[in-house]
């Protein structure tokens, strides 16, 4: 973009130049005084630092002068100043280096010898410019002195300083004090060499300096005069003898022309003017200097001295923004620090001071590494004609668009407003530049700047001073096109120097916004410090600056902001980051290698591709080998902080549970019975609930409950998204809130497999446990993986959860084995061991539970429930727990054990079911058959064979419930009890047995053949035994805890009623329960149905047995019949059934009656296993009924006016007639109606043939069949009769008493039992109505005699046996 080069130009070879940019300079100071400030000296403790800022806050001073005006001076101080930019001086005056101020140390004459002869070799350096200078010396204390003389060491003074407060100069009286004695002044004790011609100030070490100030501004003051003195000069000086002002590479261009022609007069004017505004511009005259600068201009445009007319543009820049942006000063006074060292003893030497203040010039890592090393080495000039021409073709090109002023996001950047310009236009020279025009006056002095190779520093800097101005301006767009510029000049600068050049680019970007842009010059400084090629990389300031560079690229120091924000551009920054980490790695930081490799992992990981993603995870495992990574934050020695980085999705987390305790260990809140508070009443009015239902329910709040010092449980699905398999170590619980005891966890990931991962830990405080999440230590690296920080999932921040006071843990064991199944009953989880039983119906056995406590506390309460799939009334007598046995043994105190005894009975249903749903009875088919046989036992043989036909008209009721009644015991094949072996040898289908202490043979019957499929099941009954217990702390708070033991119980059939009976006995007050008893089990089996009489079943045999038993009262009889009149009126009369055989309470009252008093024992052969057999559910029928109660009528027989006893025999003559009398008594509480008393004679031949066609053997004299029609209570009747045996012989006499219900009359009732309702069936008649009506009240009310509803046989028992002989 550069222009082509004048002809002057052209023809220049080998001219000198600047050797190097100054990258500080603005265009304020072009009003400056240069001074160079500089320490000397081999040392410069940091006691000499006060020294330094002193004199650099004489930056500014007032000076009146000869015509009254007070001016502003203002001085720049630099740390290094080139020779080469010193010849620029008559171009530019502000580069002319006018004052020297060194400041060093010393501790003997030697030393400061040095230190003078340094002072003078300066000024011998800068003597063509040089105004004036000062030195600054600080001599030792008194103490150091004492001790120098008196060790004559020079190097303990150092060691045993003491601070003095009293200070001396060379002009300064100390003054004497009155406890004090007065010091000597340092001149006094050293002297400077005779060739040091310049003014010192001389103190000790610790002095305060407080006249310091005054002297460096009496110093400049002198420099101010000399400028002055200069400043009249050059404007008195005729143009005739004004000598032509040239810049180094011009002198040889002017050789052999013709000085006296009219332009070269115009040119020395135009340049002599220029040269006078620079020195009015430093002299204070700032107005003054804009006419020169206008004039100058003027005149060197017409001769197009191009070059200096580019200085001329520029010194007009410089003046208008002095006097616009003078607030400028201030902010450069806070940016210097001092930096001003020894000559050659330092790298900094050369960096400039606002630099090596700031951040870019901090320690990262350590003081030898971080250190700018420059150098100052002068390469040959190289053209670059192109590229300065495009370049400024560019700013031209595009000045017209940056002209406006545009917005700027960067907060440094101020903006001068068109209002403050306005402001102060009253006070502004009216030939001031406006501000919308310094920018573009910059751009012509850069283009003429541009036209000369030898410029190019020139150039460089205009555009910096004009960027600067931009910002000032708020136009980021013209500091972008100056800056842009500003990379088209091409300079030859060392390494060193562009890294410089690149970062004050960088700063200036950032000042306007341009994050990116900085970031991207940052980049390339980086580069530069370790470019191939450069004998010193500098890792760290590589690192540095990459680092710095985050911002530009929308990056942070945060890995948790990053993932944030989720802007940027991922490919670039991958590349940055991996840059970052080869900068720490090469530096041997492995720990921020591992920090940033972590981070790129974090980041990044789903803008990577699978194997960039295994790659990475690969470099980071090699990388943390080196250095484990930790999540902890890392502090560089800047004082920047790296955050620690985690991998969160390494590996990925799919789900995370918390898990609440074994239901076992579960707290479960005590119920408390609430106080009776009254009725409750109901109001719409929700008064304080209003809160409560406005109050958000929390939605990390866990439901559920943990016990503290209780392991408690987190389960974690885990995947490995790598393709190589993962291993995570120390895998823990991340908590906050109590204190909580983590237990670590490794697990070995396969490729994209989820897997279940379970944490443990134990609460160790009581309160509110919050969850956060977990850590890792996977790749090398310790991870903290909160879910809070988990994007993509549906995860809550937190859990919470809280912990109660600790509860007791125990033990259960039992003296039963096991079983291999556990329960199927509710709350089944609750089971933490099992017992299983096998035993017999009817068998007697226990179980002994010992609970040990396994904790700390006691256990002070403790309850046992049990829960079974059976009935409460038959679970209660199954098991049984003595309650105060158990409540005595309490408490349970730590590690020790209590047992206590569960009773188990093998309760069951004896009567076989299919038997006890159809008439049982032989007397069900009609009980007026039965009179006339004898009840015999032989008889009752055919009898009970009969009763397995069934019955009509009868029904069935059962009065328990059981699962299953029996089973088969040859399904038993594993078991003792079954066990073929004990088998007697006795055993068979046919065999026979004989009753103990009767005469009669009773035959072993065989089971039916529906008898088979009787036994093919045995009875499973499960229960829980189920234990609540607390103590300690947590028994105070309400809480408690639950386990269960599993109970398994099989009951096997044992003794099975499969028919039975009921037979009269030889007395009136007992009857024979006739019983046919099957063995079911595989043994042979011994029963006891009596005191005295055993019998022996064969294993699946069957034998009768009959059963002496006492009747029922009718004292009982009386009492249930009027406890269900009491409860039918109770319930209204509405639920009460017709009266049937099987659902009276007489029926009810006779099976109970005869299951307490009939017990059954039963003994296995060759085992010790017996039980009892009961009746519990028998069903009698009537007639059965009849003679298991007591008889309402009493008999009184006699015969020949003799009483005739029970078992007693009569003897008779044949021929003779005798008279017999039957006397009934009724003694029931109710009157019998409708009685039917008979007698009859007939022969037993004992063979189960009975003879009752007696009519030629014997004849009675008067009725044998007597109607009774009422028989009143308490009152009897009489029959007597005679009686004639023709034929000797033996005979018996059934004498009995039946009742005849009386026939209702006919109601149109289709349905006998009445509906809850009790509703009145319609009636054609109303007679028919009343008779109705009448039926159902007498029925209901019971107004009817029991006796008169059934059909009842009472007999004189036994019958009476008549032995007839004949007559002698």
């Amino acid at each position: 973009m550069r222009a082509t080069v004048s002809l002057m130009a052209s023809h220049g070879v080998g001219d000198p130049s600047m050797s190097r940019p100054d990258y500080e300079q603005s265009a304020l100071h072009h009003s400056c005084l240069l001074v160079l400030l500089r320490g000397v000296g081999p040392s410069k403790p940091r006691s000499l630092q006060k020294a330094f800022d002193k004199v650099r806050r004489v930056n500014n001073i007032k000076v009146n002068d000869s015509s009254g005006l007070t001016r502003d001076i203002w001085v720049r101080y630099v740390h290094d100043h080139p020779v080469e930019n010193n010849d620029w001086g008559d171009f530019q005056t502000h580069r002319r280096l006018l004052g020297l101020v060194t400041i060093g140390k010393f501790d003997t004459q030697t030393e400061l010898n040095e230190l003078c002869r340094q002072h003078e070799s300066l000024k011998v350096r800068y003597s063509s410019t040089l105004y004036d200078s000062r030195a600054i010396f600080f001599g030792p204390t008194i103490s150091n002195i004492t001790n120098c003389n008196d060790k004559n060491s020079l190097g303990s003074s150092l060691s045993n300083a003491t601070p003095i407060a009293s200070l001396e100069t060379i002009k300064e009286n100390t003054g004497d004090t009155l406890n004090a004695p007065r010091l000597k002044r340092l001149q006094d004790e050293y002297t400077t060499p005779s060739n040091f011609k310049a003014q010192a100030f001389f103190y000790r070490e610790h002095d305060l300096c407080s006249d310091l100030e005054s002297y460096i501004a009496e110093f400049v003051n002198s420099i101010f005069w000399v400028l002055e003195s200069k400043r009249l000069e050059r404007s008195r000086e005729k143009v005739e003898r004004m000598t032509l002002l040239t810049v180094p590479f011009e002198k040889r261009d002017f050789v052999g022309m013709d000085m006296e022609s009219r332009s070269m007069r115009k040119r020395s004017a135009g340049r002599n003017m220029k040269n006078l505004a620079d020195l009015s511009l430093q002299a204070g005259l700032v107005e003054g200097s804009l006419g020169l600068y206008h004039n100058a201009w003027d005149t060197l445009r017409s001769i197009n001295d191009i070059l200096w007319l580019g200085a001329a543009e520029e010194g007009l820049c410089a003046a208008s923004a002095v006097l616009l942006y003078s607030h400028l000063r201030d902010v450069e006074t806070t940016l210097y620090r001092n930096a001003s060292l020894q000559e050659g003893s330092s790298p900094l030497r050369n960096t400039p001071e606002k630099w090596r203040a700031s951040d870019l010039t901090k320690k990262v890592t350590t003081p030898d590494q971080i250190m700018y090393e420059t150098q100052t080495t002068t390469a040959p000039h190289m053209t670059s004609a192109s590229s300065s021409c495009s370049s400024v073709s560019s700013i031209l090109t595009n000045s017209s668009a940056s002209g406006t002023s545009t917005s700027s996001s960067s907060p440094s950047t101020s903006t001068l407003s068109a209002a403050i310009y306005g402001q102060r236009g009253n006070e502004l020279p009216a030939n001031i530049l406006k501000p919308d025009q310094i920018p573009s006056t910059f751009r012509k002095a850069i283009y003429n700047y541009s036209r000369f190779r030898n410029a190019a520093i020139v150039e460089t800097e205009a555009a910096l001073k004009a960027a600067r101005i931009c910002i000032e301006q708020n136009k980021p767009l013209d500091v972008a096109m100056f800056l842009q510029n500003i990379l088209y000049i091409t300079l030859n600068l060392s390494e060193a120097e562009y890294v410089k050049r690149f970062e004050v680019i960088t700063d200036l970007y950032q000042q306007i916004g341009y994050n990116r842009k900085a970031a991207f010059f940052q980049r390339l400084a980086a580069s530069k410090h370790v470019q191939q090629g450069n004998p010193n990389p500098d890792w760290s300031q590589t690192y540095r600056l990459i680092l710095d560079s985050f911002s530009g690229y929308t990056l942070q120091l945060d890995p948790l902001e990053v993932i944030e924000n989720a802007s940027g551009w991922p490919a670039l920054q991958i590349v940055v980051l991996q840059s970052l980490i080869t900068a720490a790695r090469r530096l041997g930081q492995s720990a921020l290698a591992t920090r940033h490799m972590t981070f790129l992992l974090q980041t990044q990981w789903e803008n990577m591709s699978s194997k960039e993603q295994s790659e990475m995870a690969v470099q980071l495992q090699n990388l943390s080998a080196q250095c484990e990574g930790s999540p902890v934050p890392l502090v560089l020695e800047s004082g920047k902080v790296i955050p620690p980085a985690n991998l969160t999705d390494l590996p990925f987390c799919i789900d995370l549970i918390v898990k609440d305790l074994p239901a076992h260990m579960r707290p479960l809140r005590i119920k408390v019975d609430k106080a009776d508070s009254g009725p409750f009443l109901f109001t719409p009015i929700h008064f304080s609930s209003i809160d409560r239902r406005e109050k958000k329910k929390d939605k990390n709040k866990i439901s559920f409950l943990w016990v503290q010092n209780n392991l408690s449980e987190v389960t974690v699905r885990l995947r490995n998204p790598l393709p190589f398999e993962l291993i995570v170590c120390d895998m823990r619980l991340l908590t906050n809130g109590i204190v909580f005891e983590s237990l670590p966890q490794t697990v070995t990931l396969q490729p994209h497999v989820p897997t279940y991962v379970t944490l443990h830990g134990t609460p160790i405080e009581v309160g509110q446990l919050v969850i956060q999440g977990y850590s890792t230590h996977t790749l090398g690296v310790k991870s903290n993986c909160r879910m809070k920080h988990m994007h993509g999932r549906k995860f809550p921040s937190n859990y919470l959860i809280d912990v109660i006071p600790a509860l007791p843990k125990i033990s259960v064991t039992t003296s039963l084995p096991q079983t291999a199944t556990f329960s199927n009953l509710a709350s089944s989880d609750l089971v933490i061991t099992s017992a299983s039983l096998t035993m017999y119906n009817g068998e007697s056995s226990s179980c002994v539970i010992t609970i040990t406590n396994e904790s700390t506390l006691p256990v002070e309460n403790l309850e046992v429930v049990i829960n079974s799939n059976v009935e409460l009334d038959i679970q209660k007598k199954i098991f049984q727990i003595d309650e105060k046995e158990l409540q005595s043994k309490l408490p349970i105190q730590a590690n020790s054990s209590m047992d206590f005894t569960v009773f188990i009975f093998g309760e069951a249903d004896f009567i076989c079911p299919t038997v006890s749903q159809r008439a049982a009875s032989i007397h069900s088919n009609s009980t007026i058959n039965v009179l006339t046989n004898d009840y015999g036992l032989t008889a009752m043989s055919a009898g009970a064979t009969s009763s397995n036909a069934g019955g009509t008209g009868t029904q069935s009721l059962q009065y328990a419930s059981l699962p299953a009644r029996f089973g088969s015991p040859s399904q038993q094949t594993y078991n003792r009890r079954n066990d073929t072996t004990n088998s007697s040898f006795r055993s068979s289908a046919s065999g026979t047995t004989t009753v103990t202490g009767g005469g009669h043979s009773l035959a072993t019957l065989s089971l039916p053949q529906s008898g088979a499929n009787i036994n093919q099941y045995a009875q499973h009954i499960e229960a829980q035994f189920r234990i609540k217990y607390s103590g300690g702390e947590g028994l105070l708070e309400g809480y408690c805890r639950q386990c269960a033991i599993s109970f398994n119980l099989e009951l096997l059939p044992s003794a099975q009623i499969t028919n039975w009976d009921v037979l009269p006995a030889e007395v009136p007050s007992q009857f024979y329960l006739v019983l046919d008893v099957s063995n079911l089990t595989a043994q042979e089996m011994t029963l006891n149905y009596t005191n005295n009489k055993n019998i022996l079943i064969e294993a699946k045999e069957s034998c009768r047995v009959p059963i002496p038993v006492d009747r029922c009262s009718l004292e009982q009889v009386c009492a249930a019949r009027e406890a269900e009149y009491a409860e039918n009126m109770e319930k209204e009369l509405c639920f009460r059934t017709q009266m049937l055989s099987f659902t009276d309470s007489i029926s009810k009252l006779c099976s109970e009656h005869i299951a307490e008093r009939v017990k059954i024992n039963w003994l296995l052969s060759g085992t010790d296993i017996q039980g009892i057999a009961s009746l519990r559910g028998i069903v009698l029928t009537a007639a059965m009924i009849d003679l298991t109660t007591v008889s309402p009528l009493h008999w009184t027989v006699l015969f020949q006016d003799t009483p005739v006893q029970p078992q007693s025999g009569i003897v008779c003559i044949a021929g003779q007639s005798a008279i017999l009398k039957v006397v009934v008594y009724n003694q029931s509480v109710q009157p019998l109606k409708n009685l039917v008393l008979t007698i009859k004679f007939y022969q037993d031949y004992l063979n189960g043939i009975e003879n009752k066609n007696l009519e030629t053997r014997v004849a009675l004299s008067g009725p044998n069949r007597v109607l009774i029609p009422l028989l009143q209570k308490n009152e009897q009747a009489e029959h007597q009769c005679s009686i004639i045996f023709f034929t000797p012989g033996r005979f018996k006499t059934s004498i009995q008493c039946y009742t005849k219900p009386k026939q209702k009359k006919s109601v149109s009732i289709t349905n006998p039992l009445l509906s809850r309702s009790c509703p009145v069936p319609e009636m054609n008649s109303s007679q028919a109505k009343a008779d109705a009506a009448q039926l159902l009240l007498q029925d209901i009310t019971g107004a009817t005699s029991y006796h008169e509803q059934q059909e009842h046989v009472w007999k004189f028992i036994p019958p009476i046996e008549v032995t007839v002989i004949k007559q002698q």
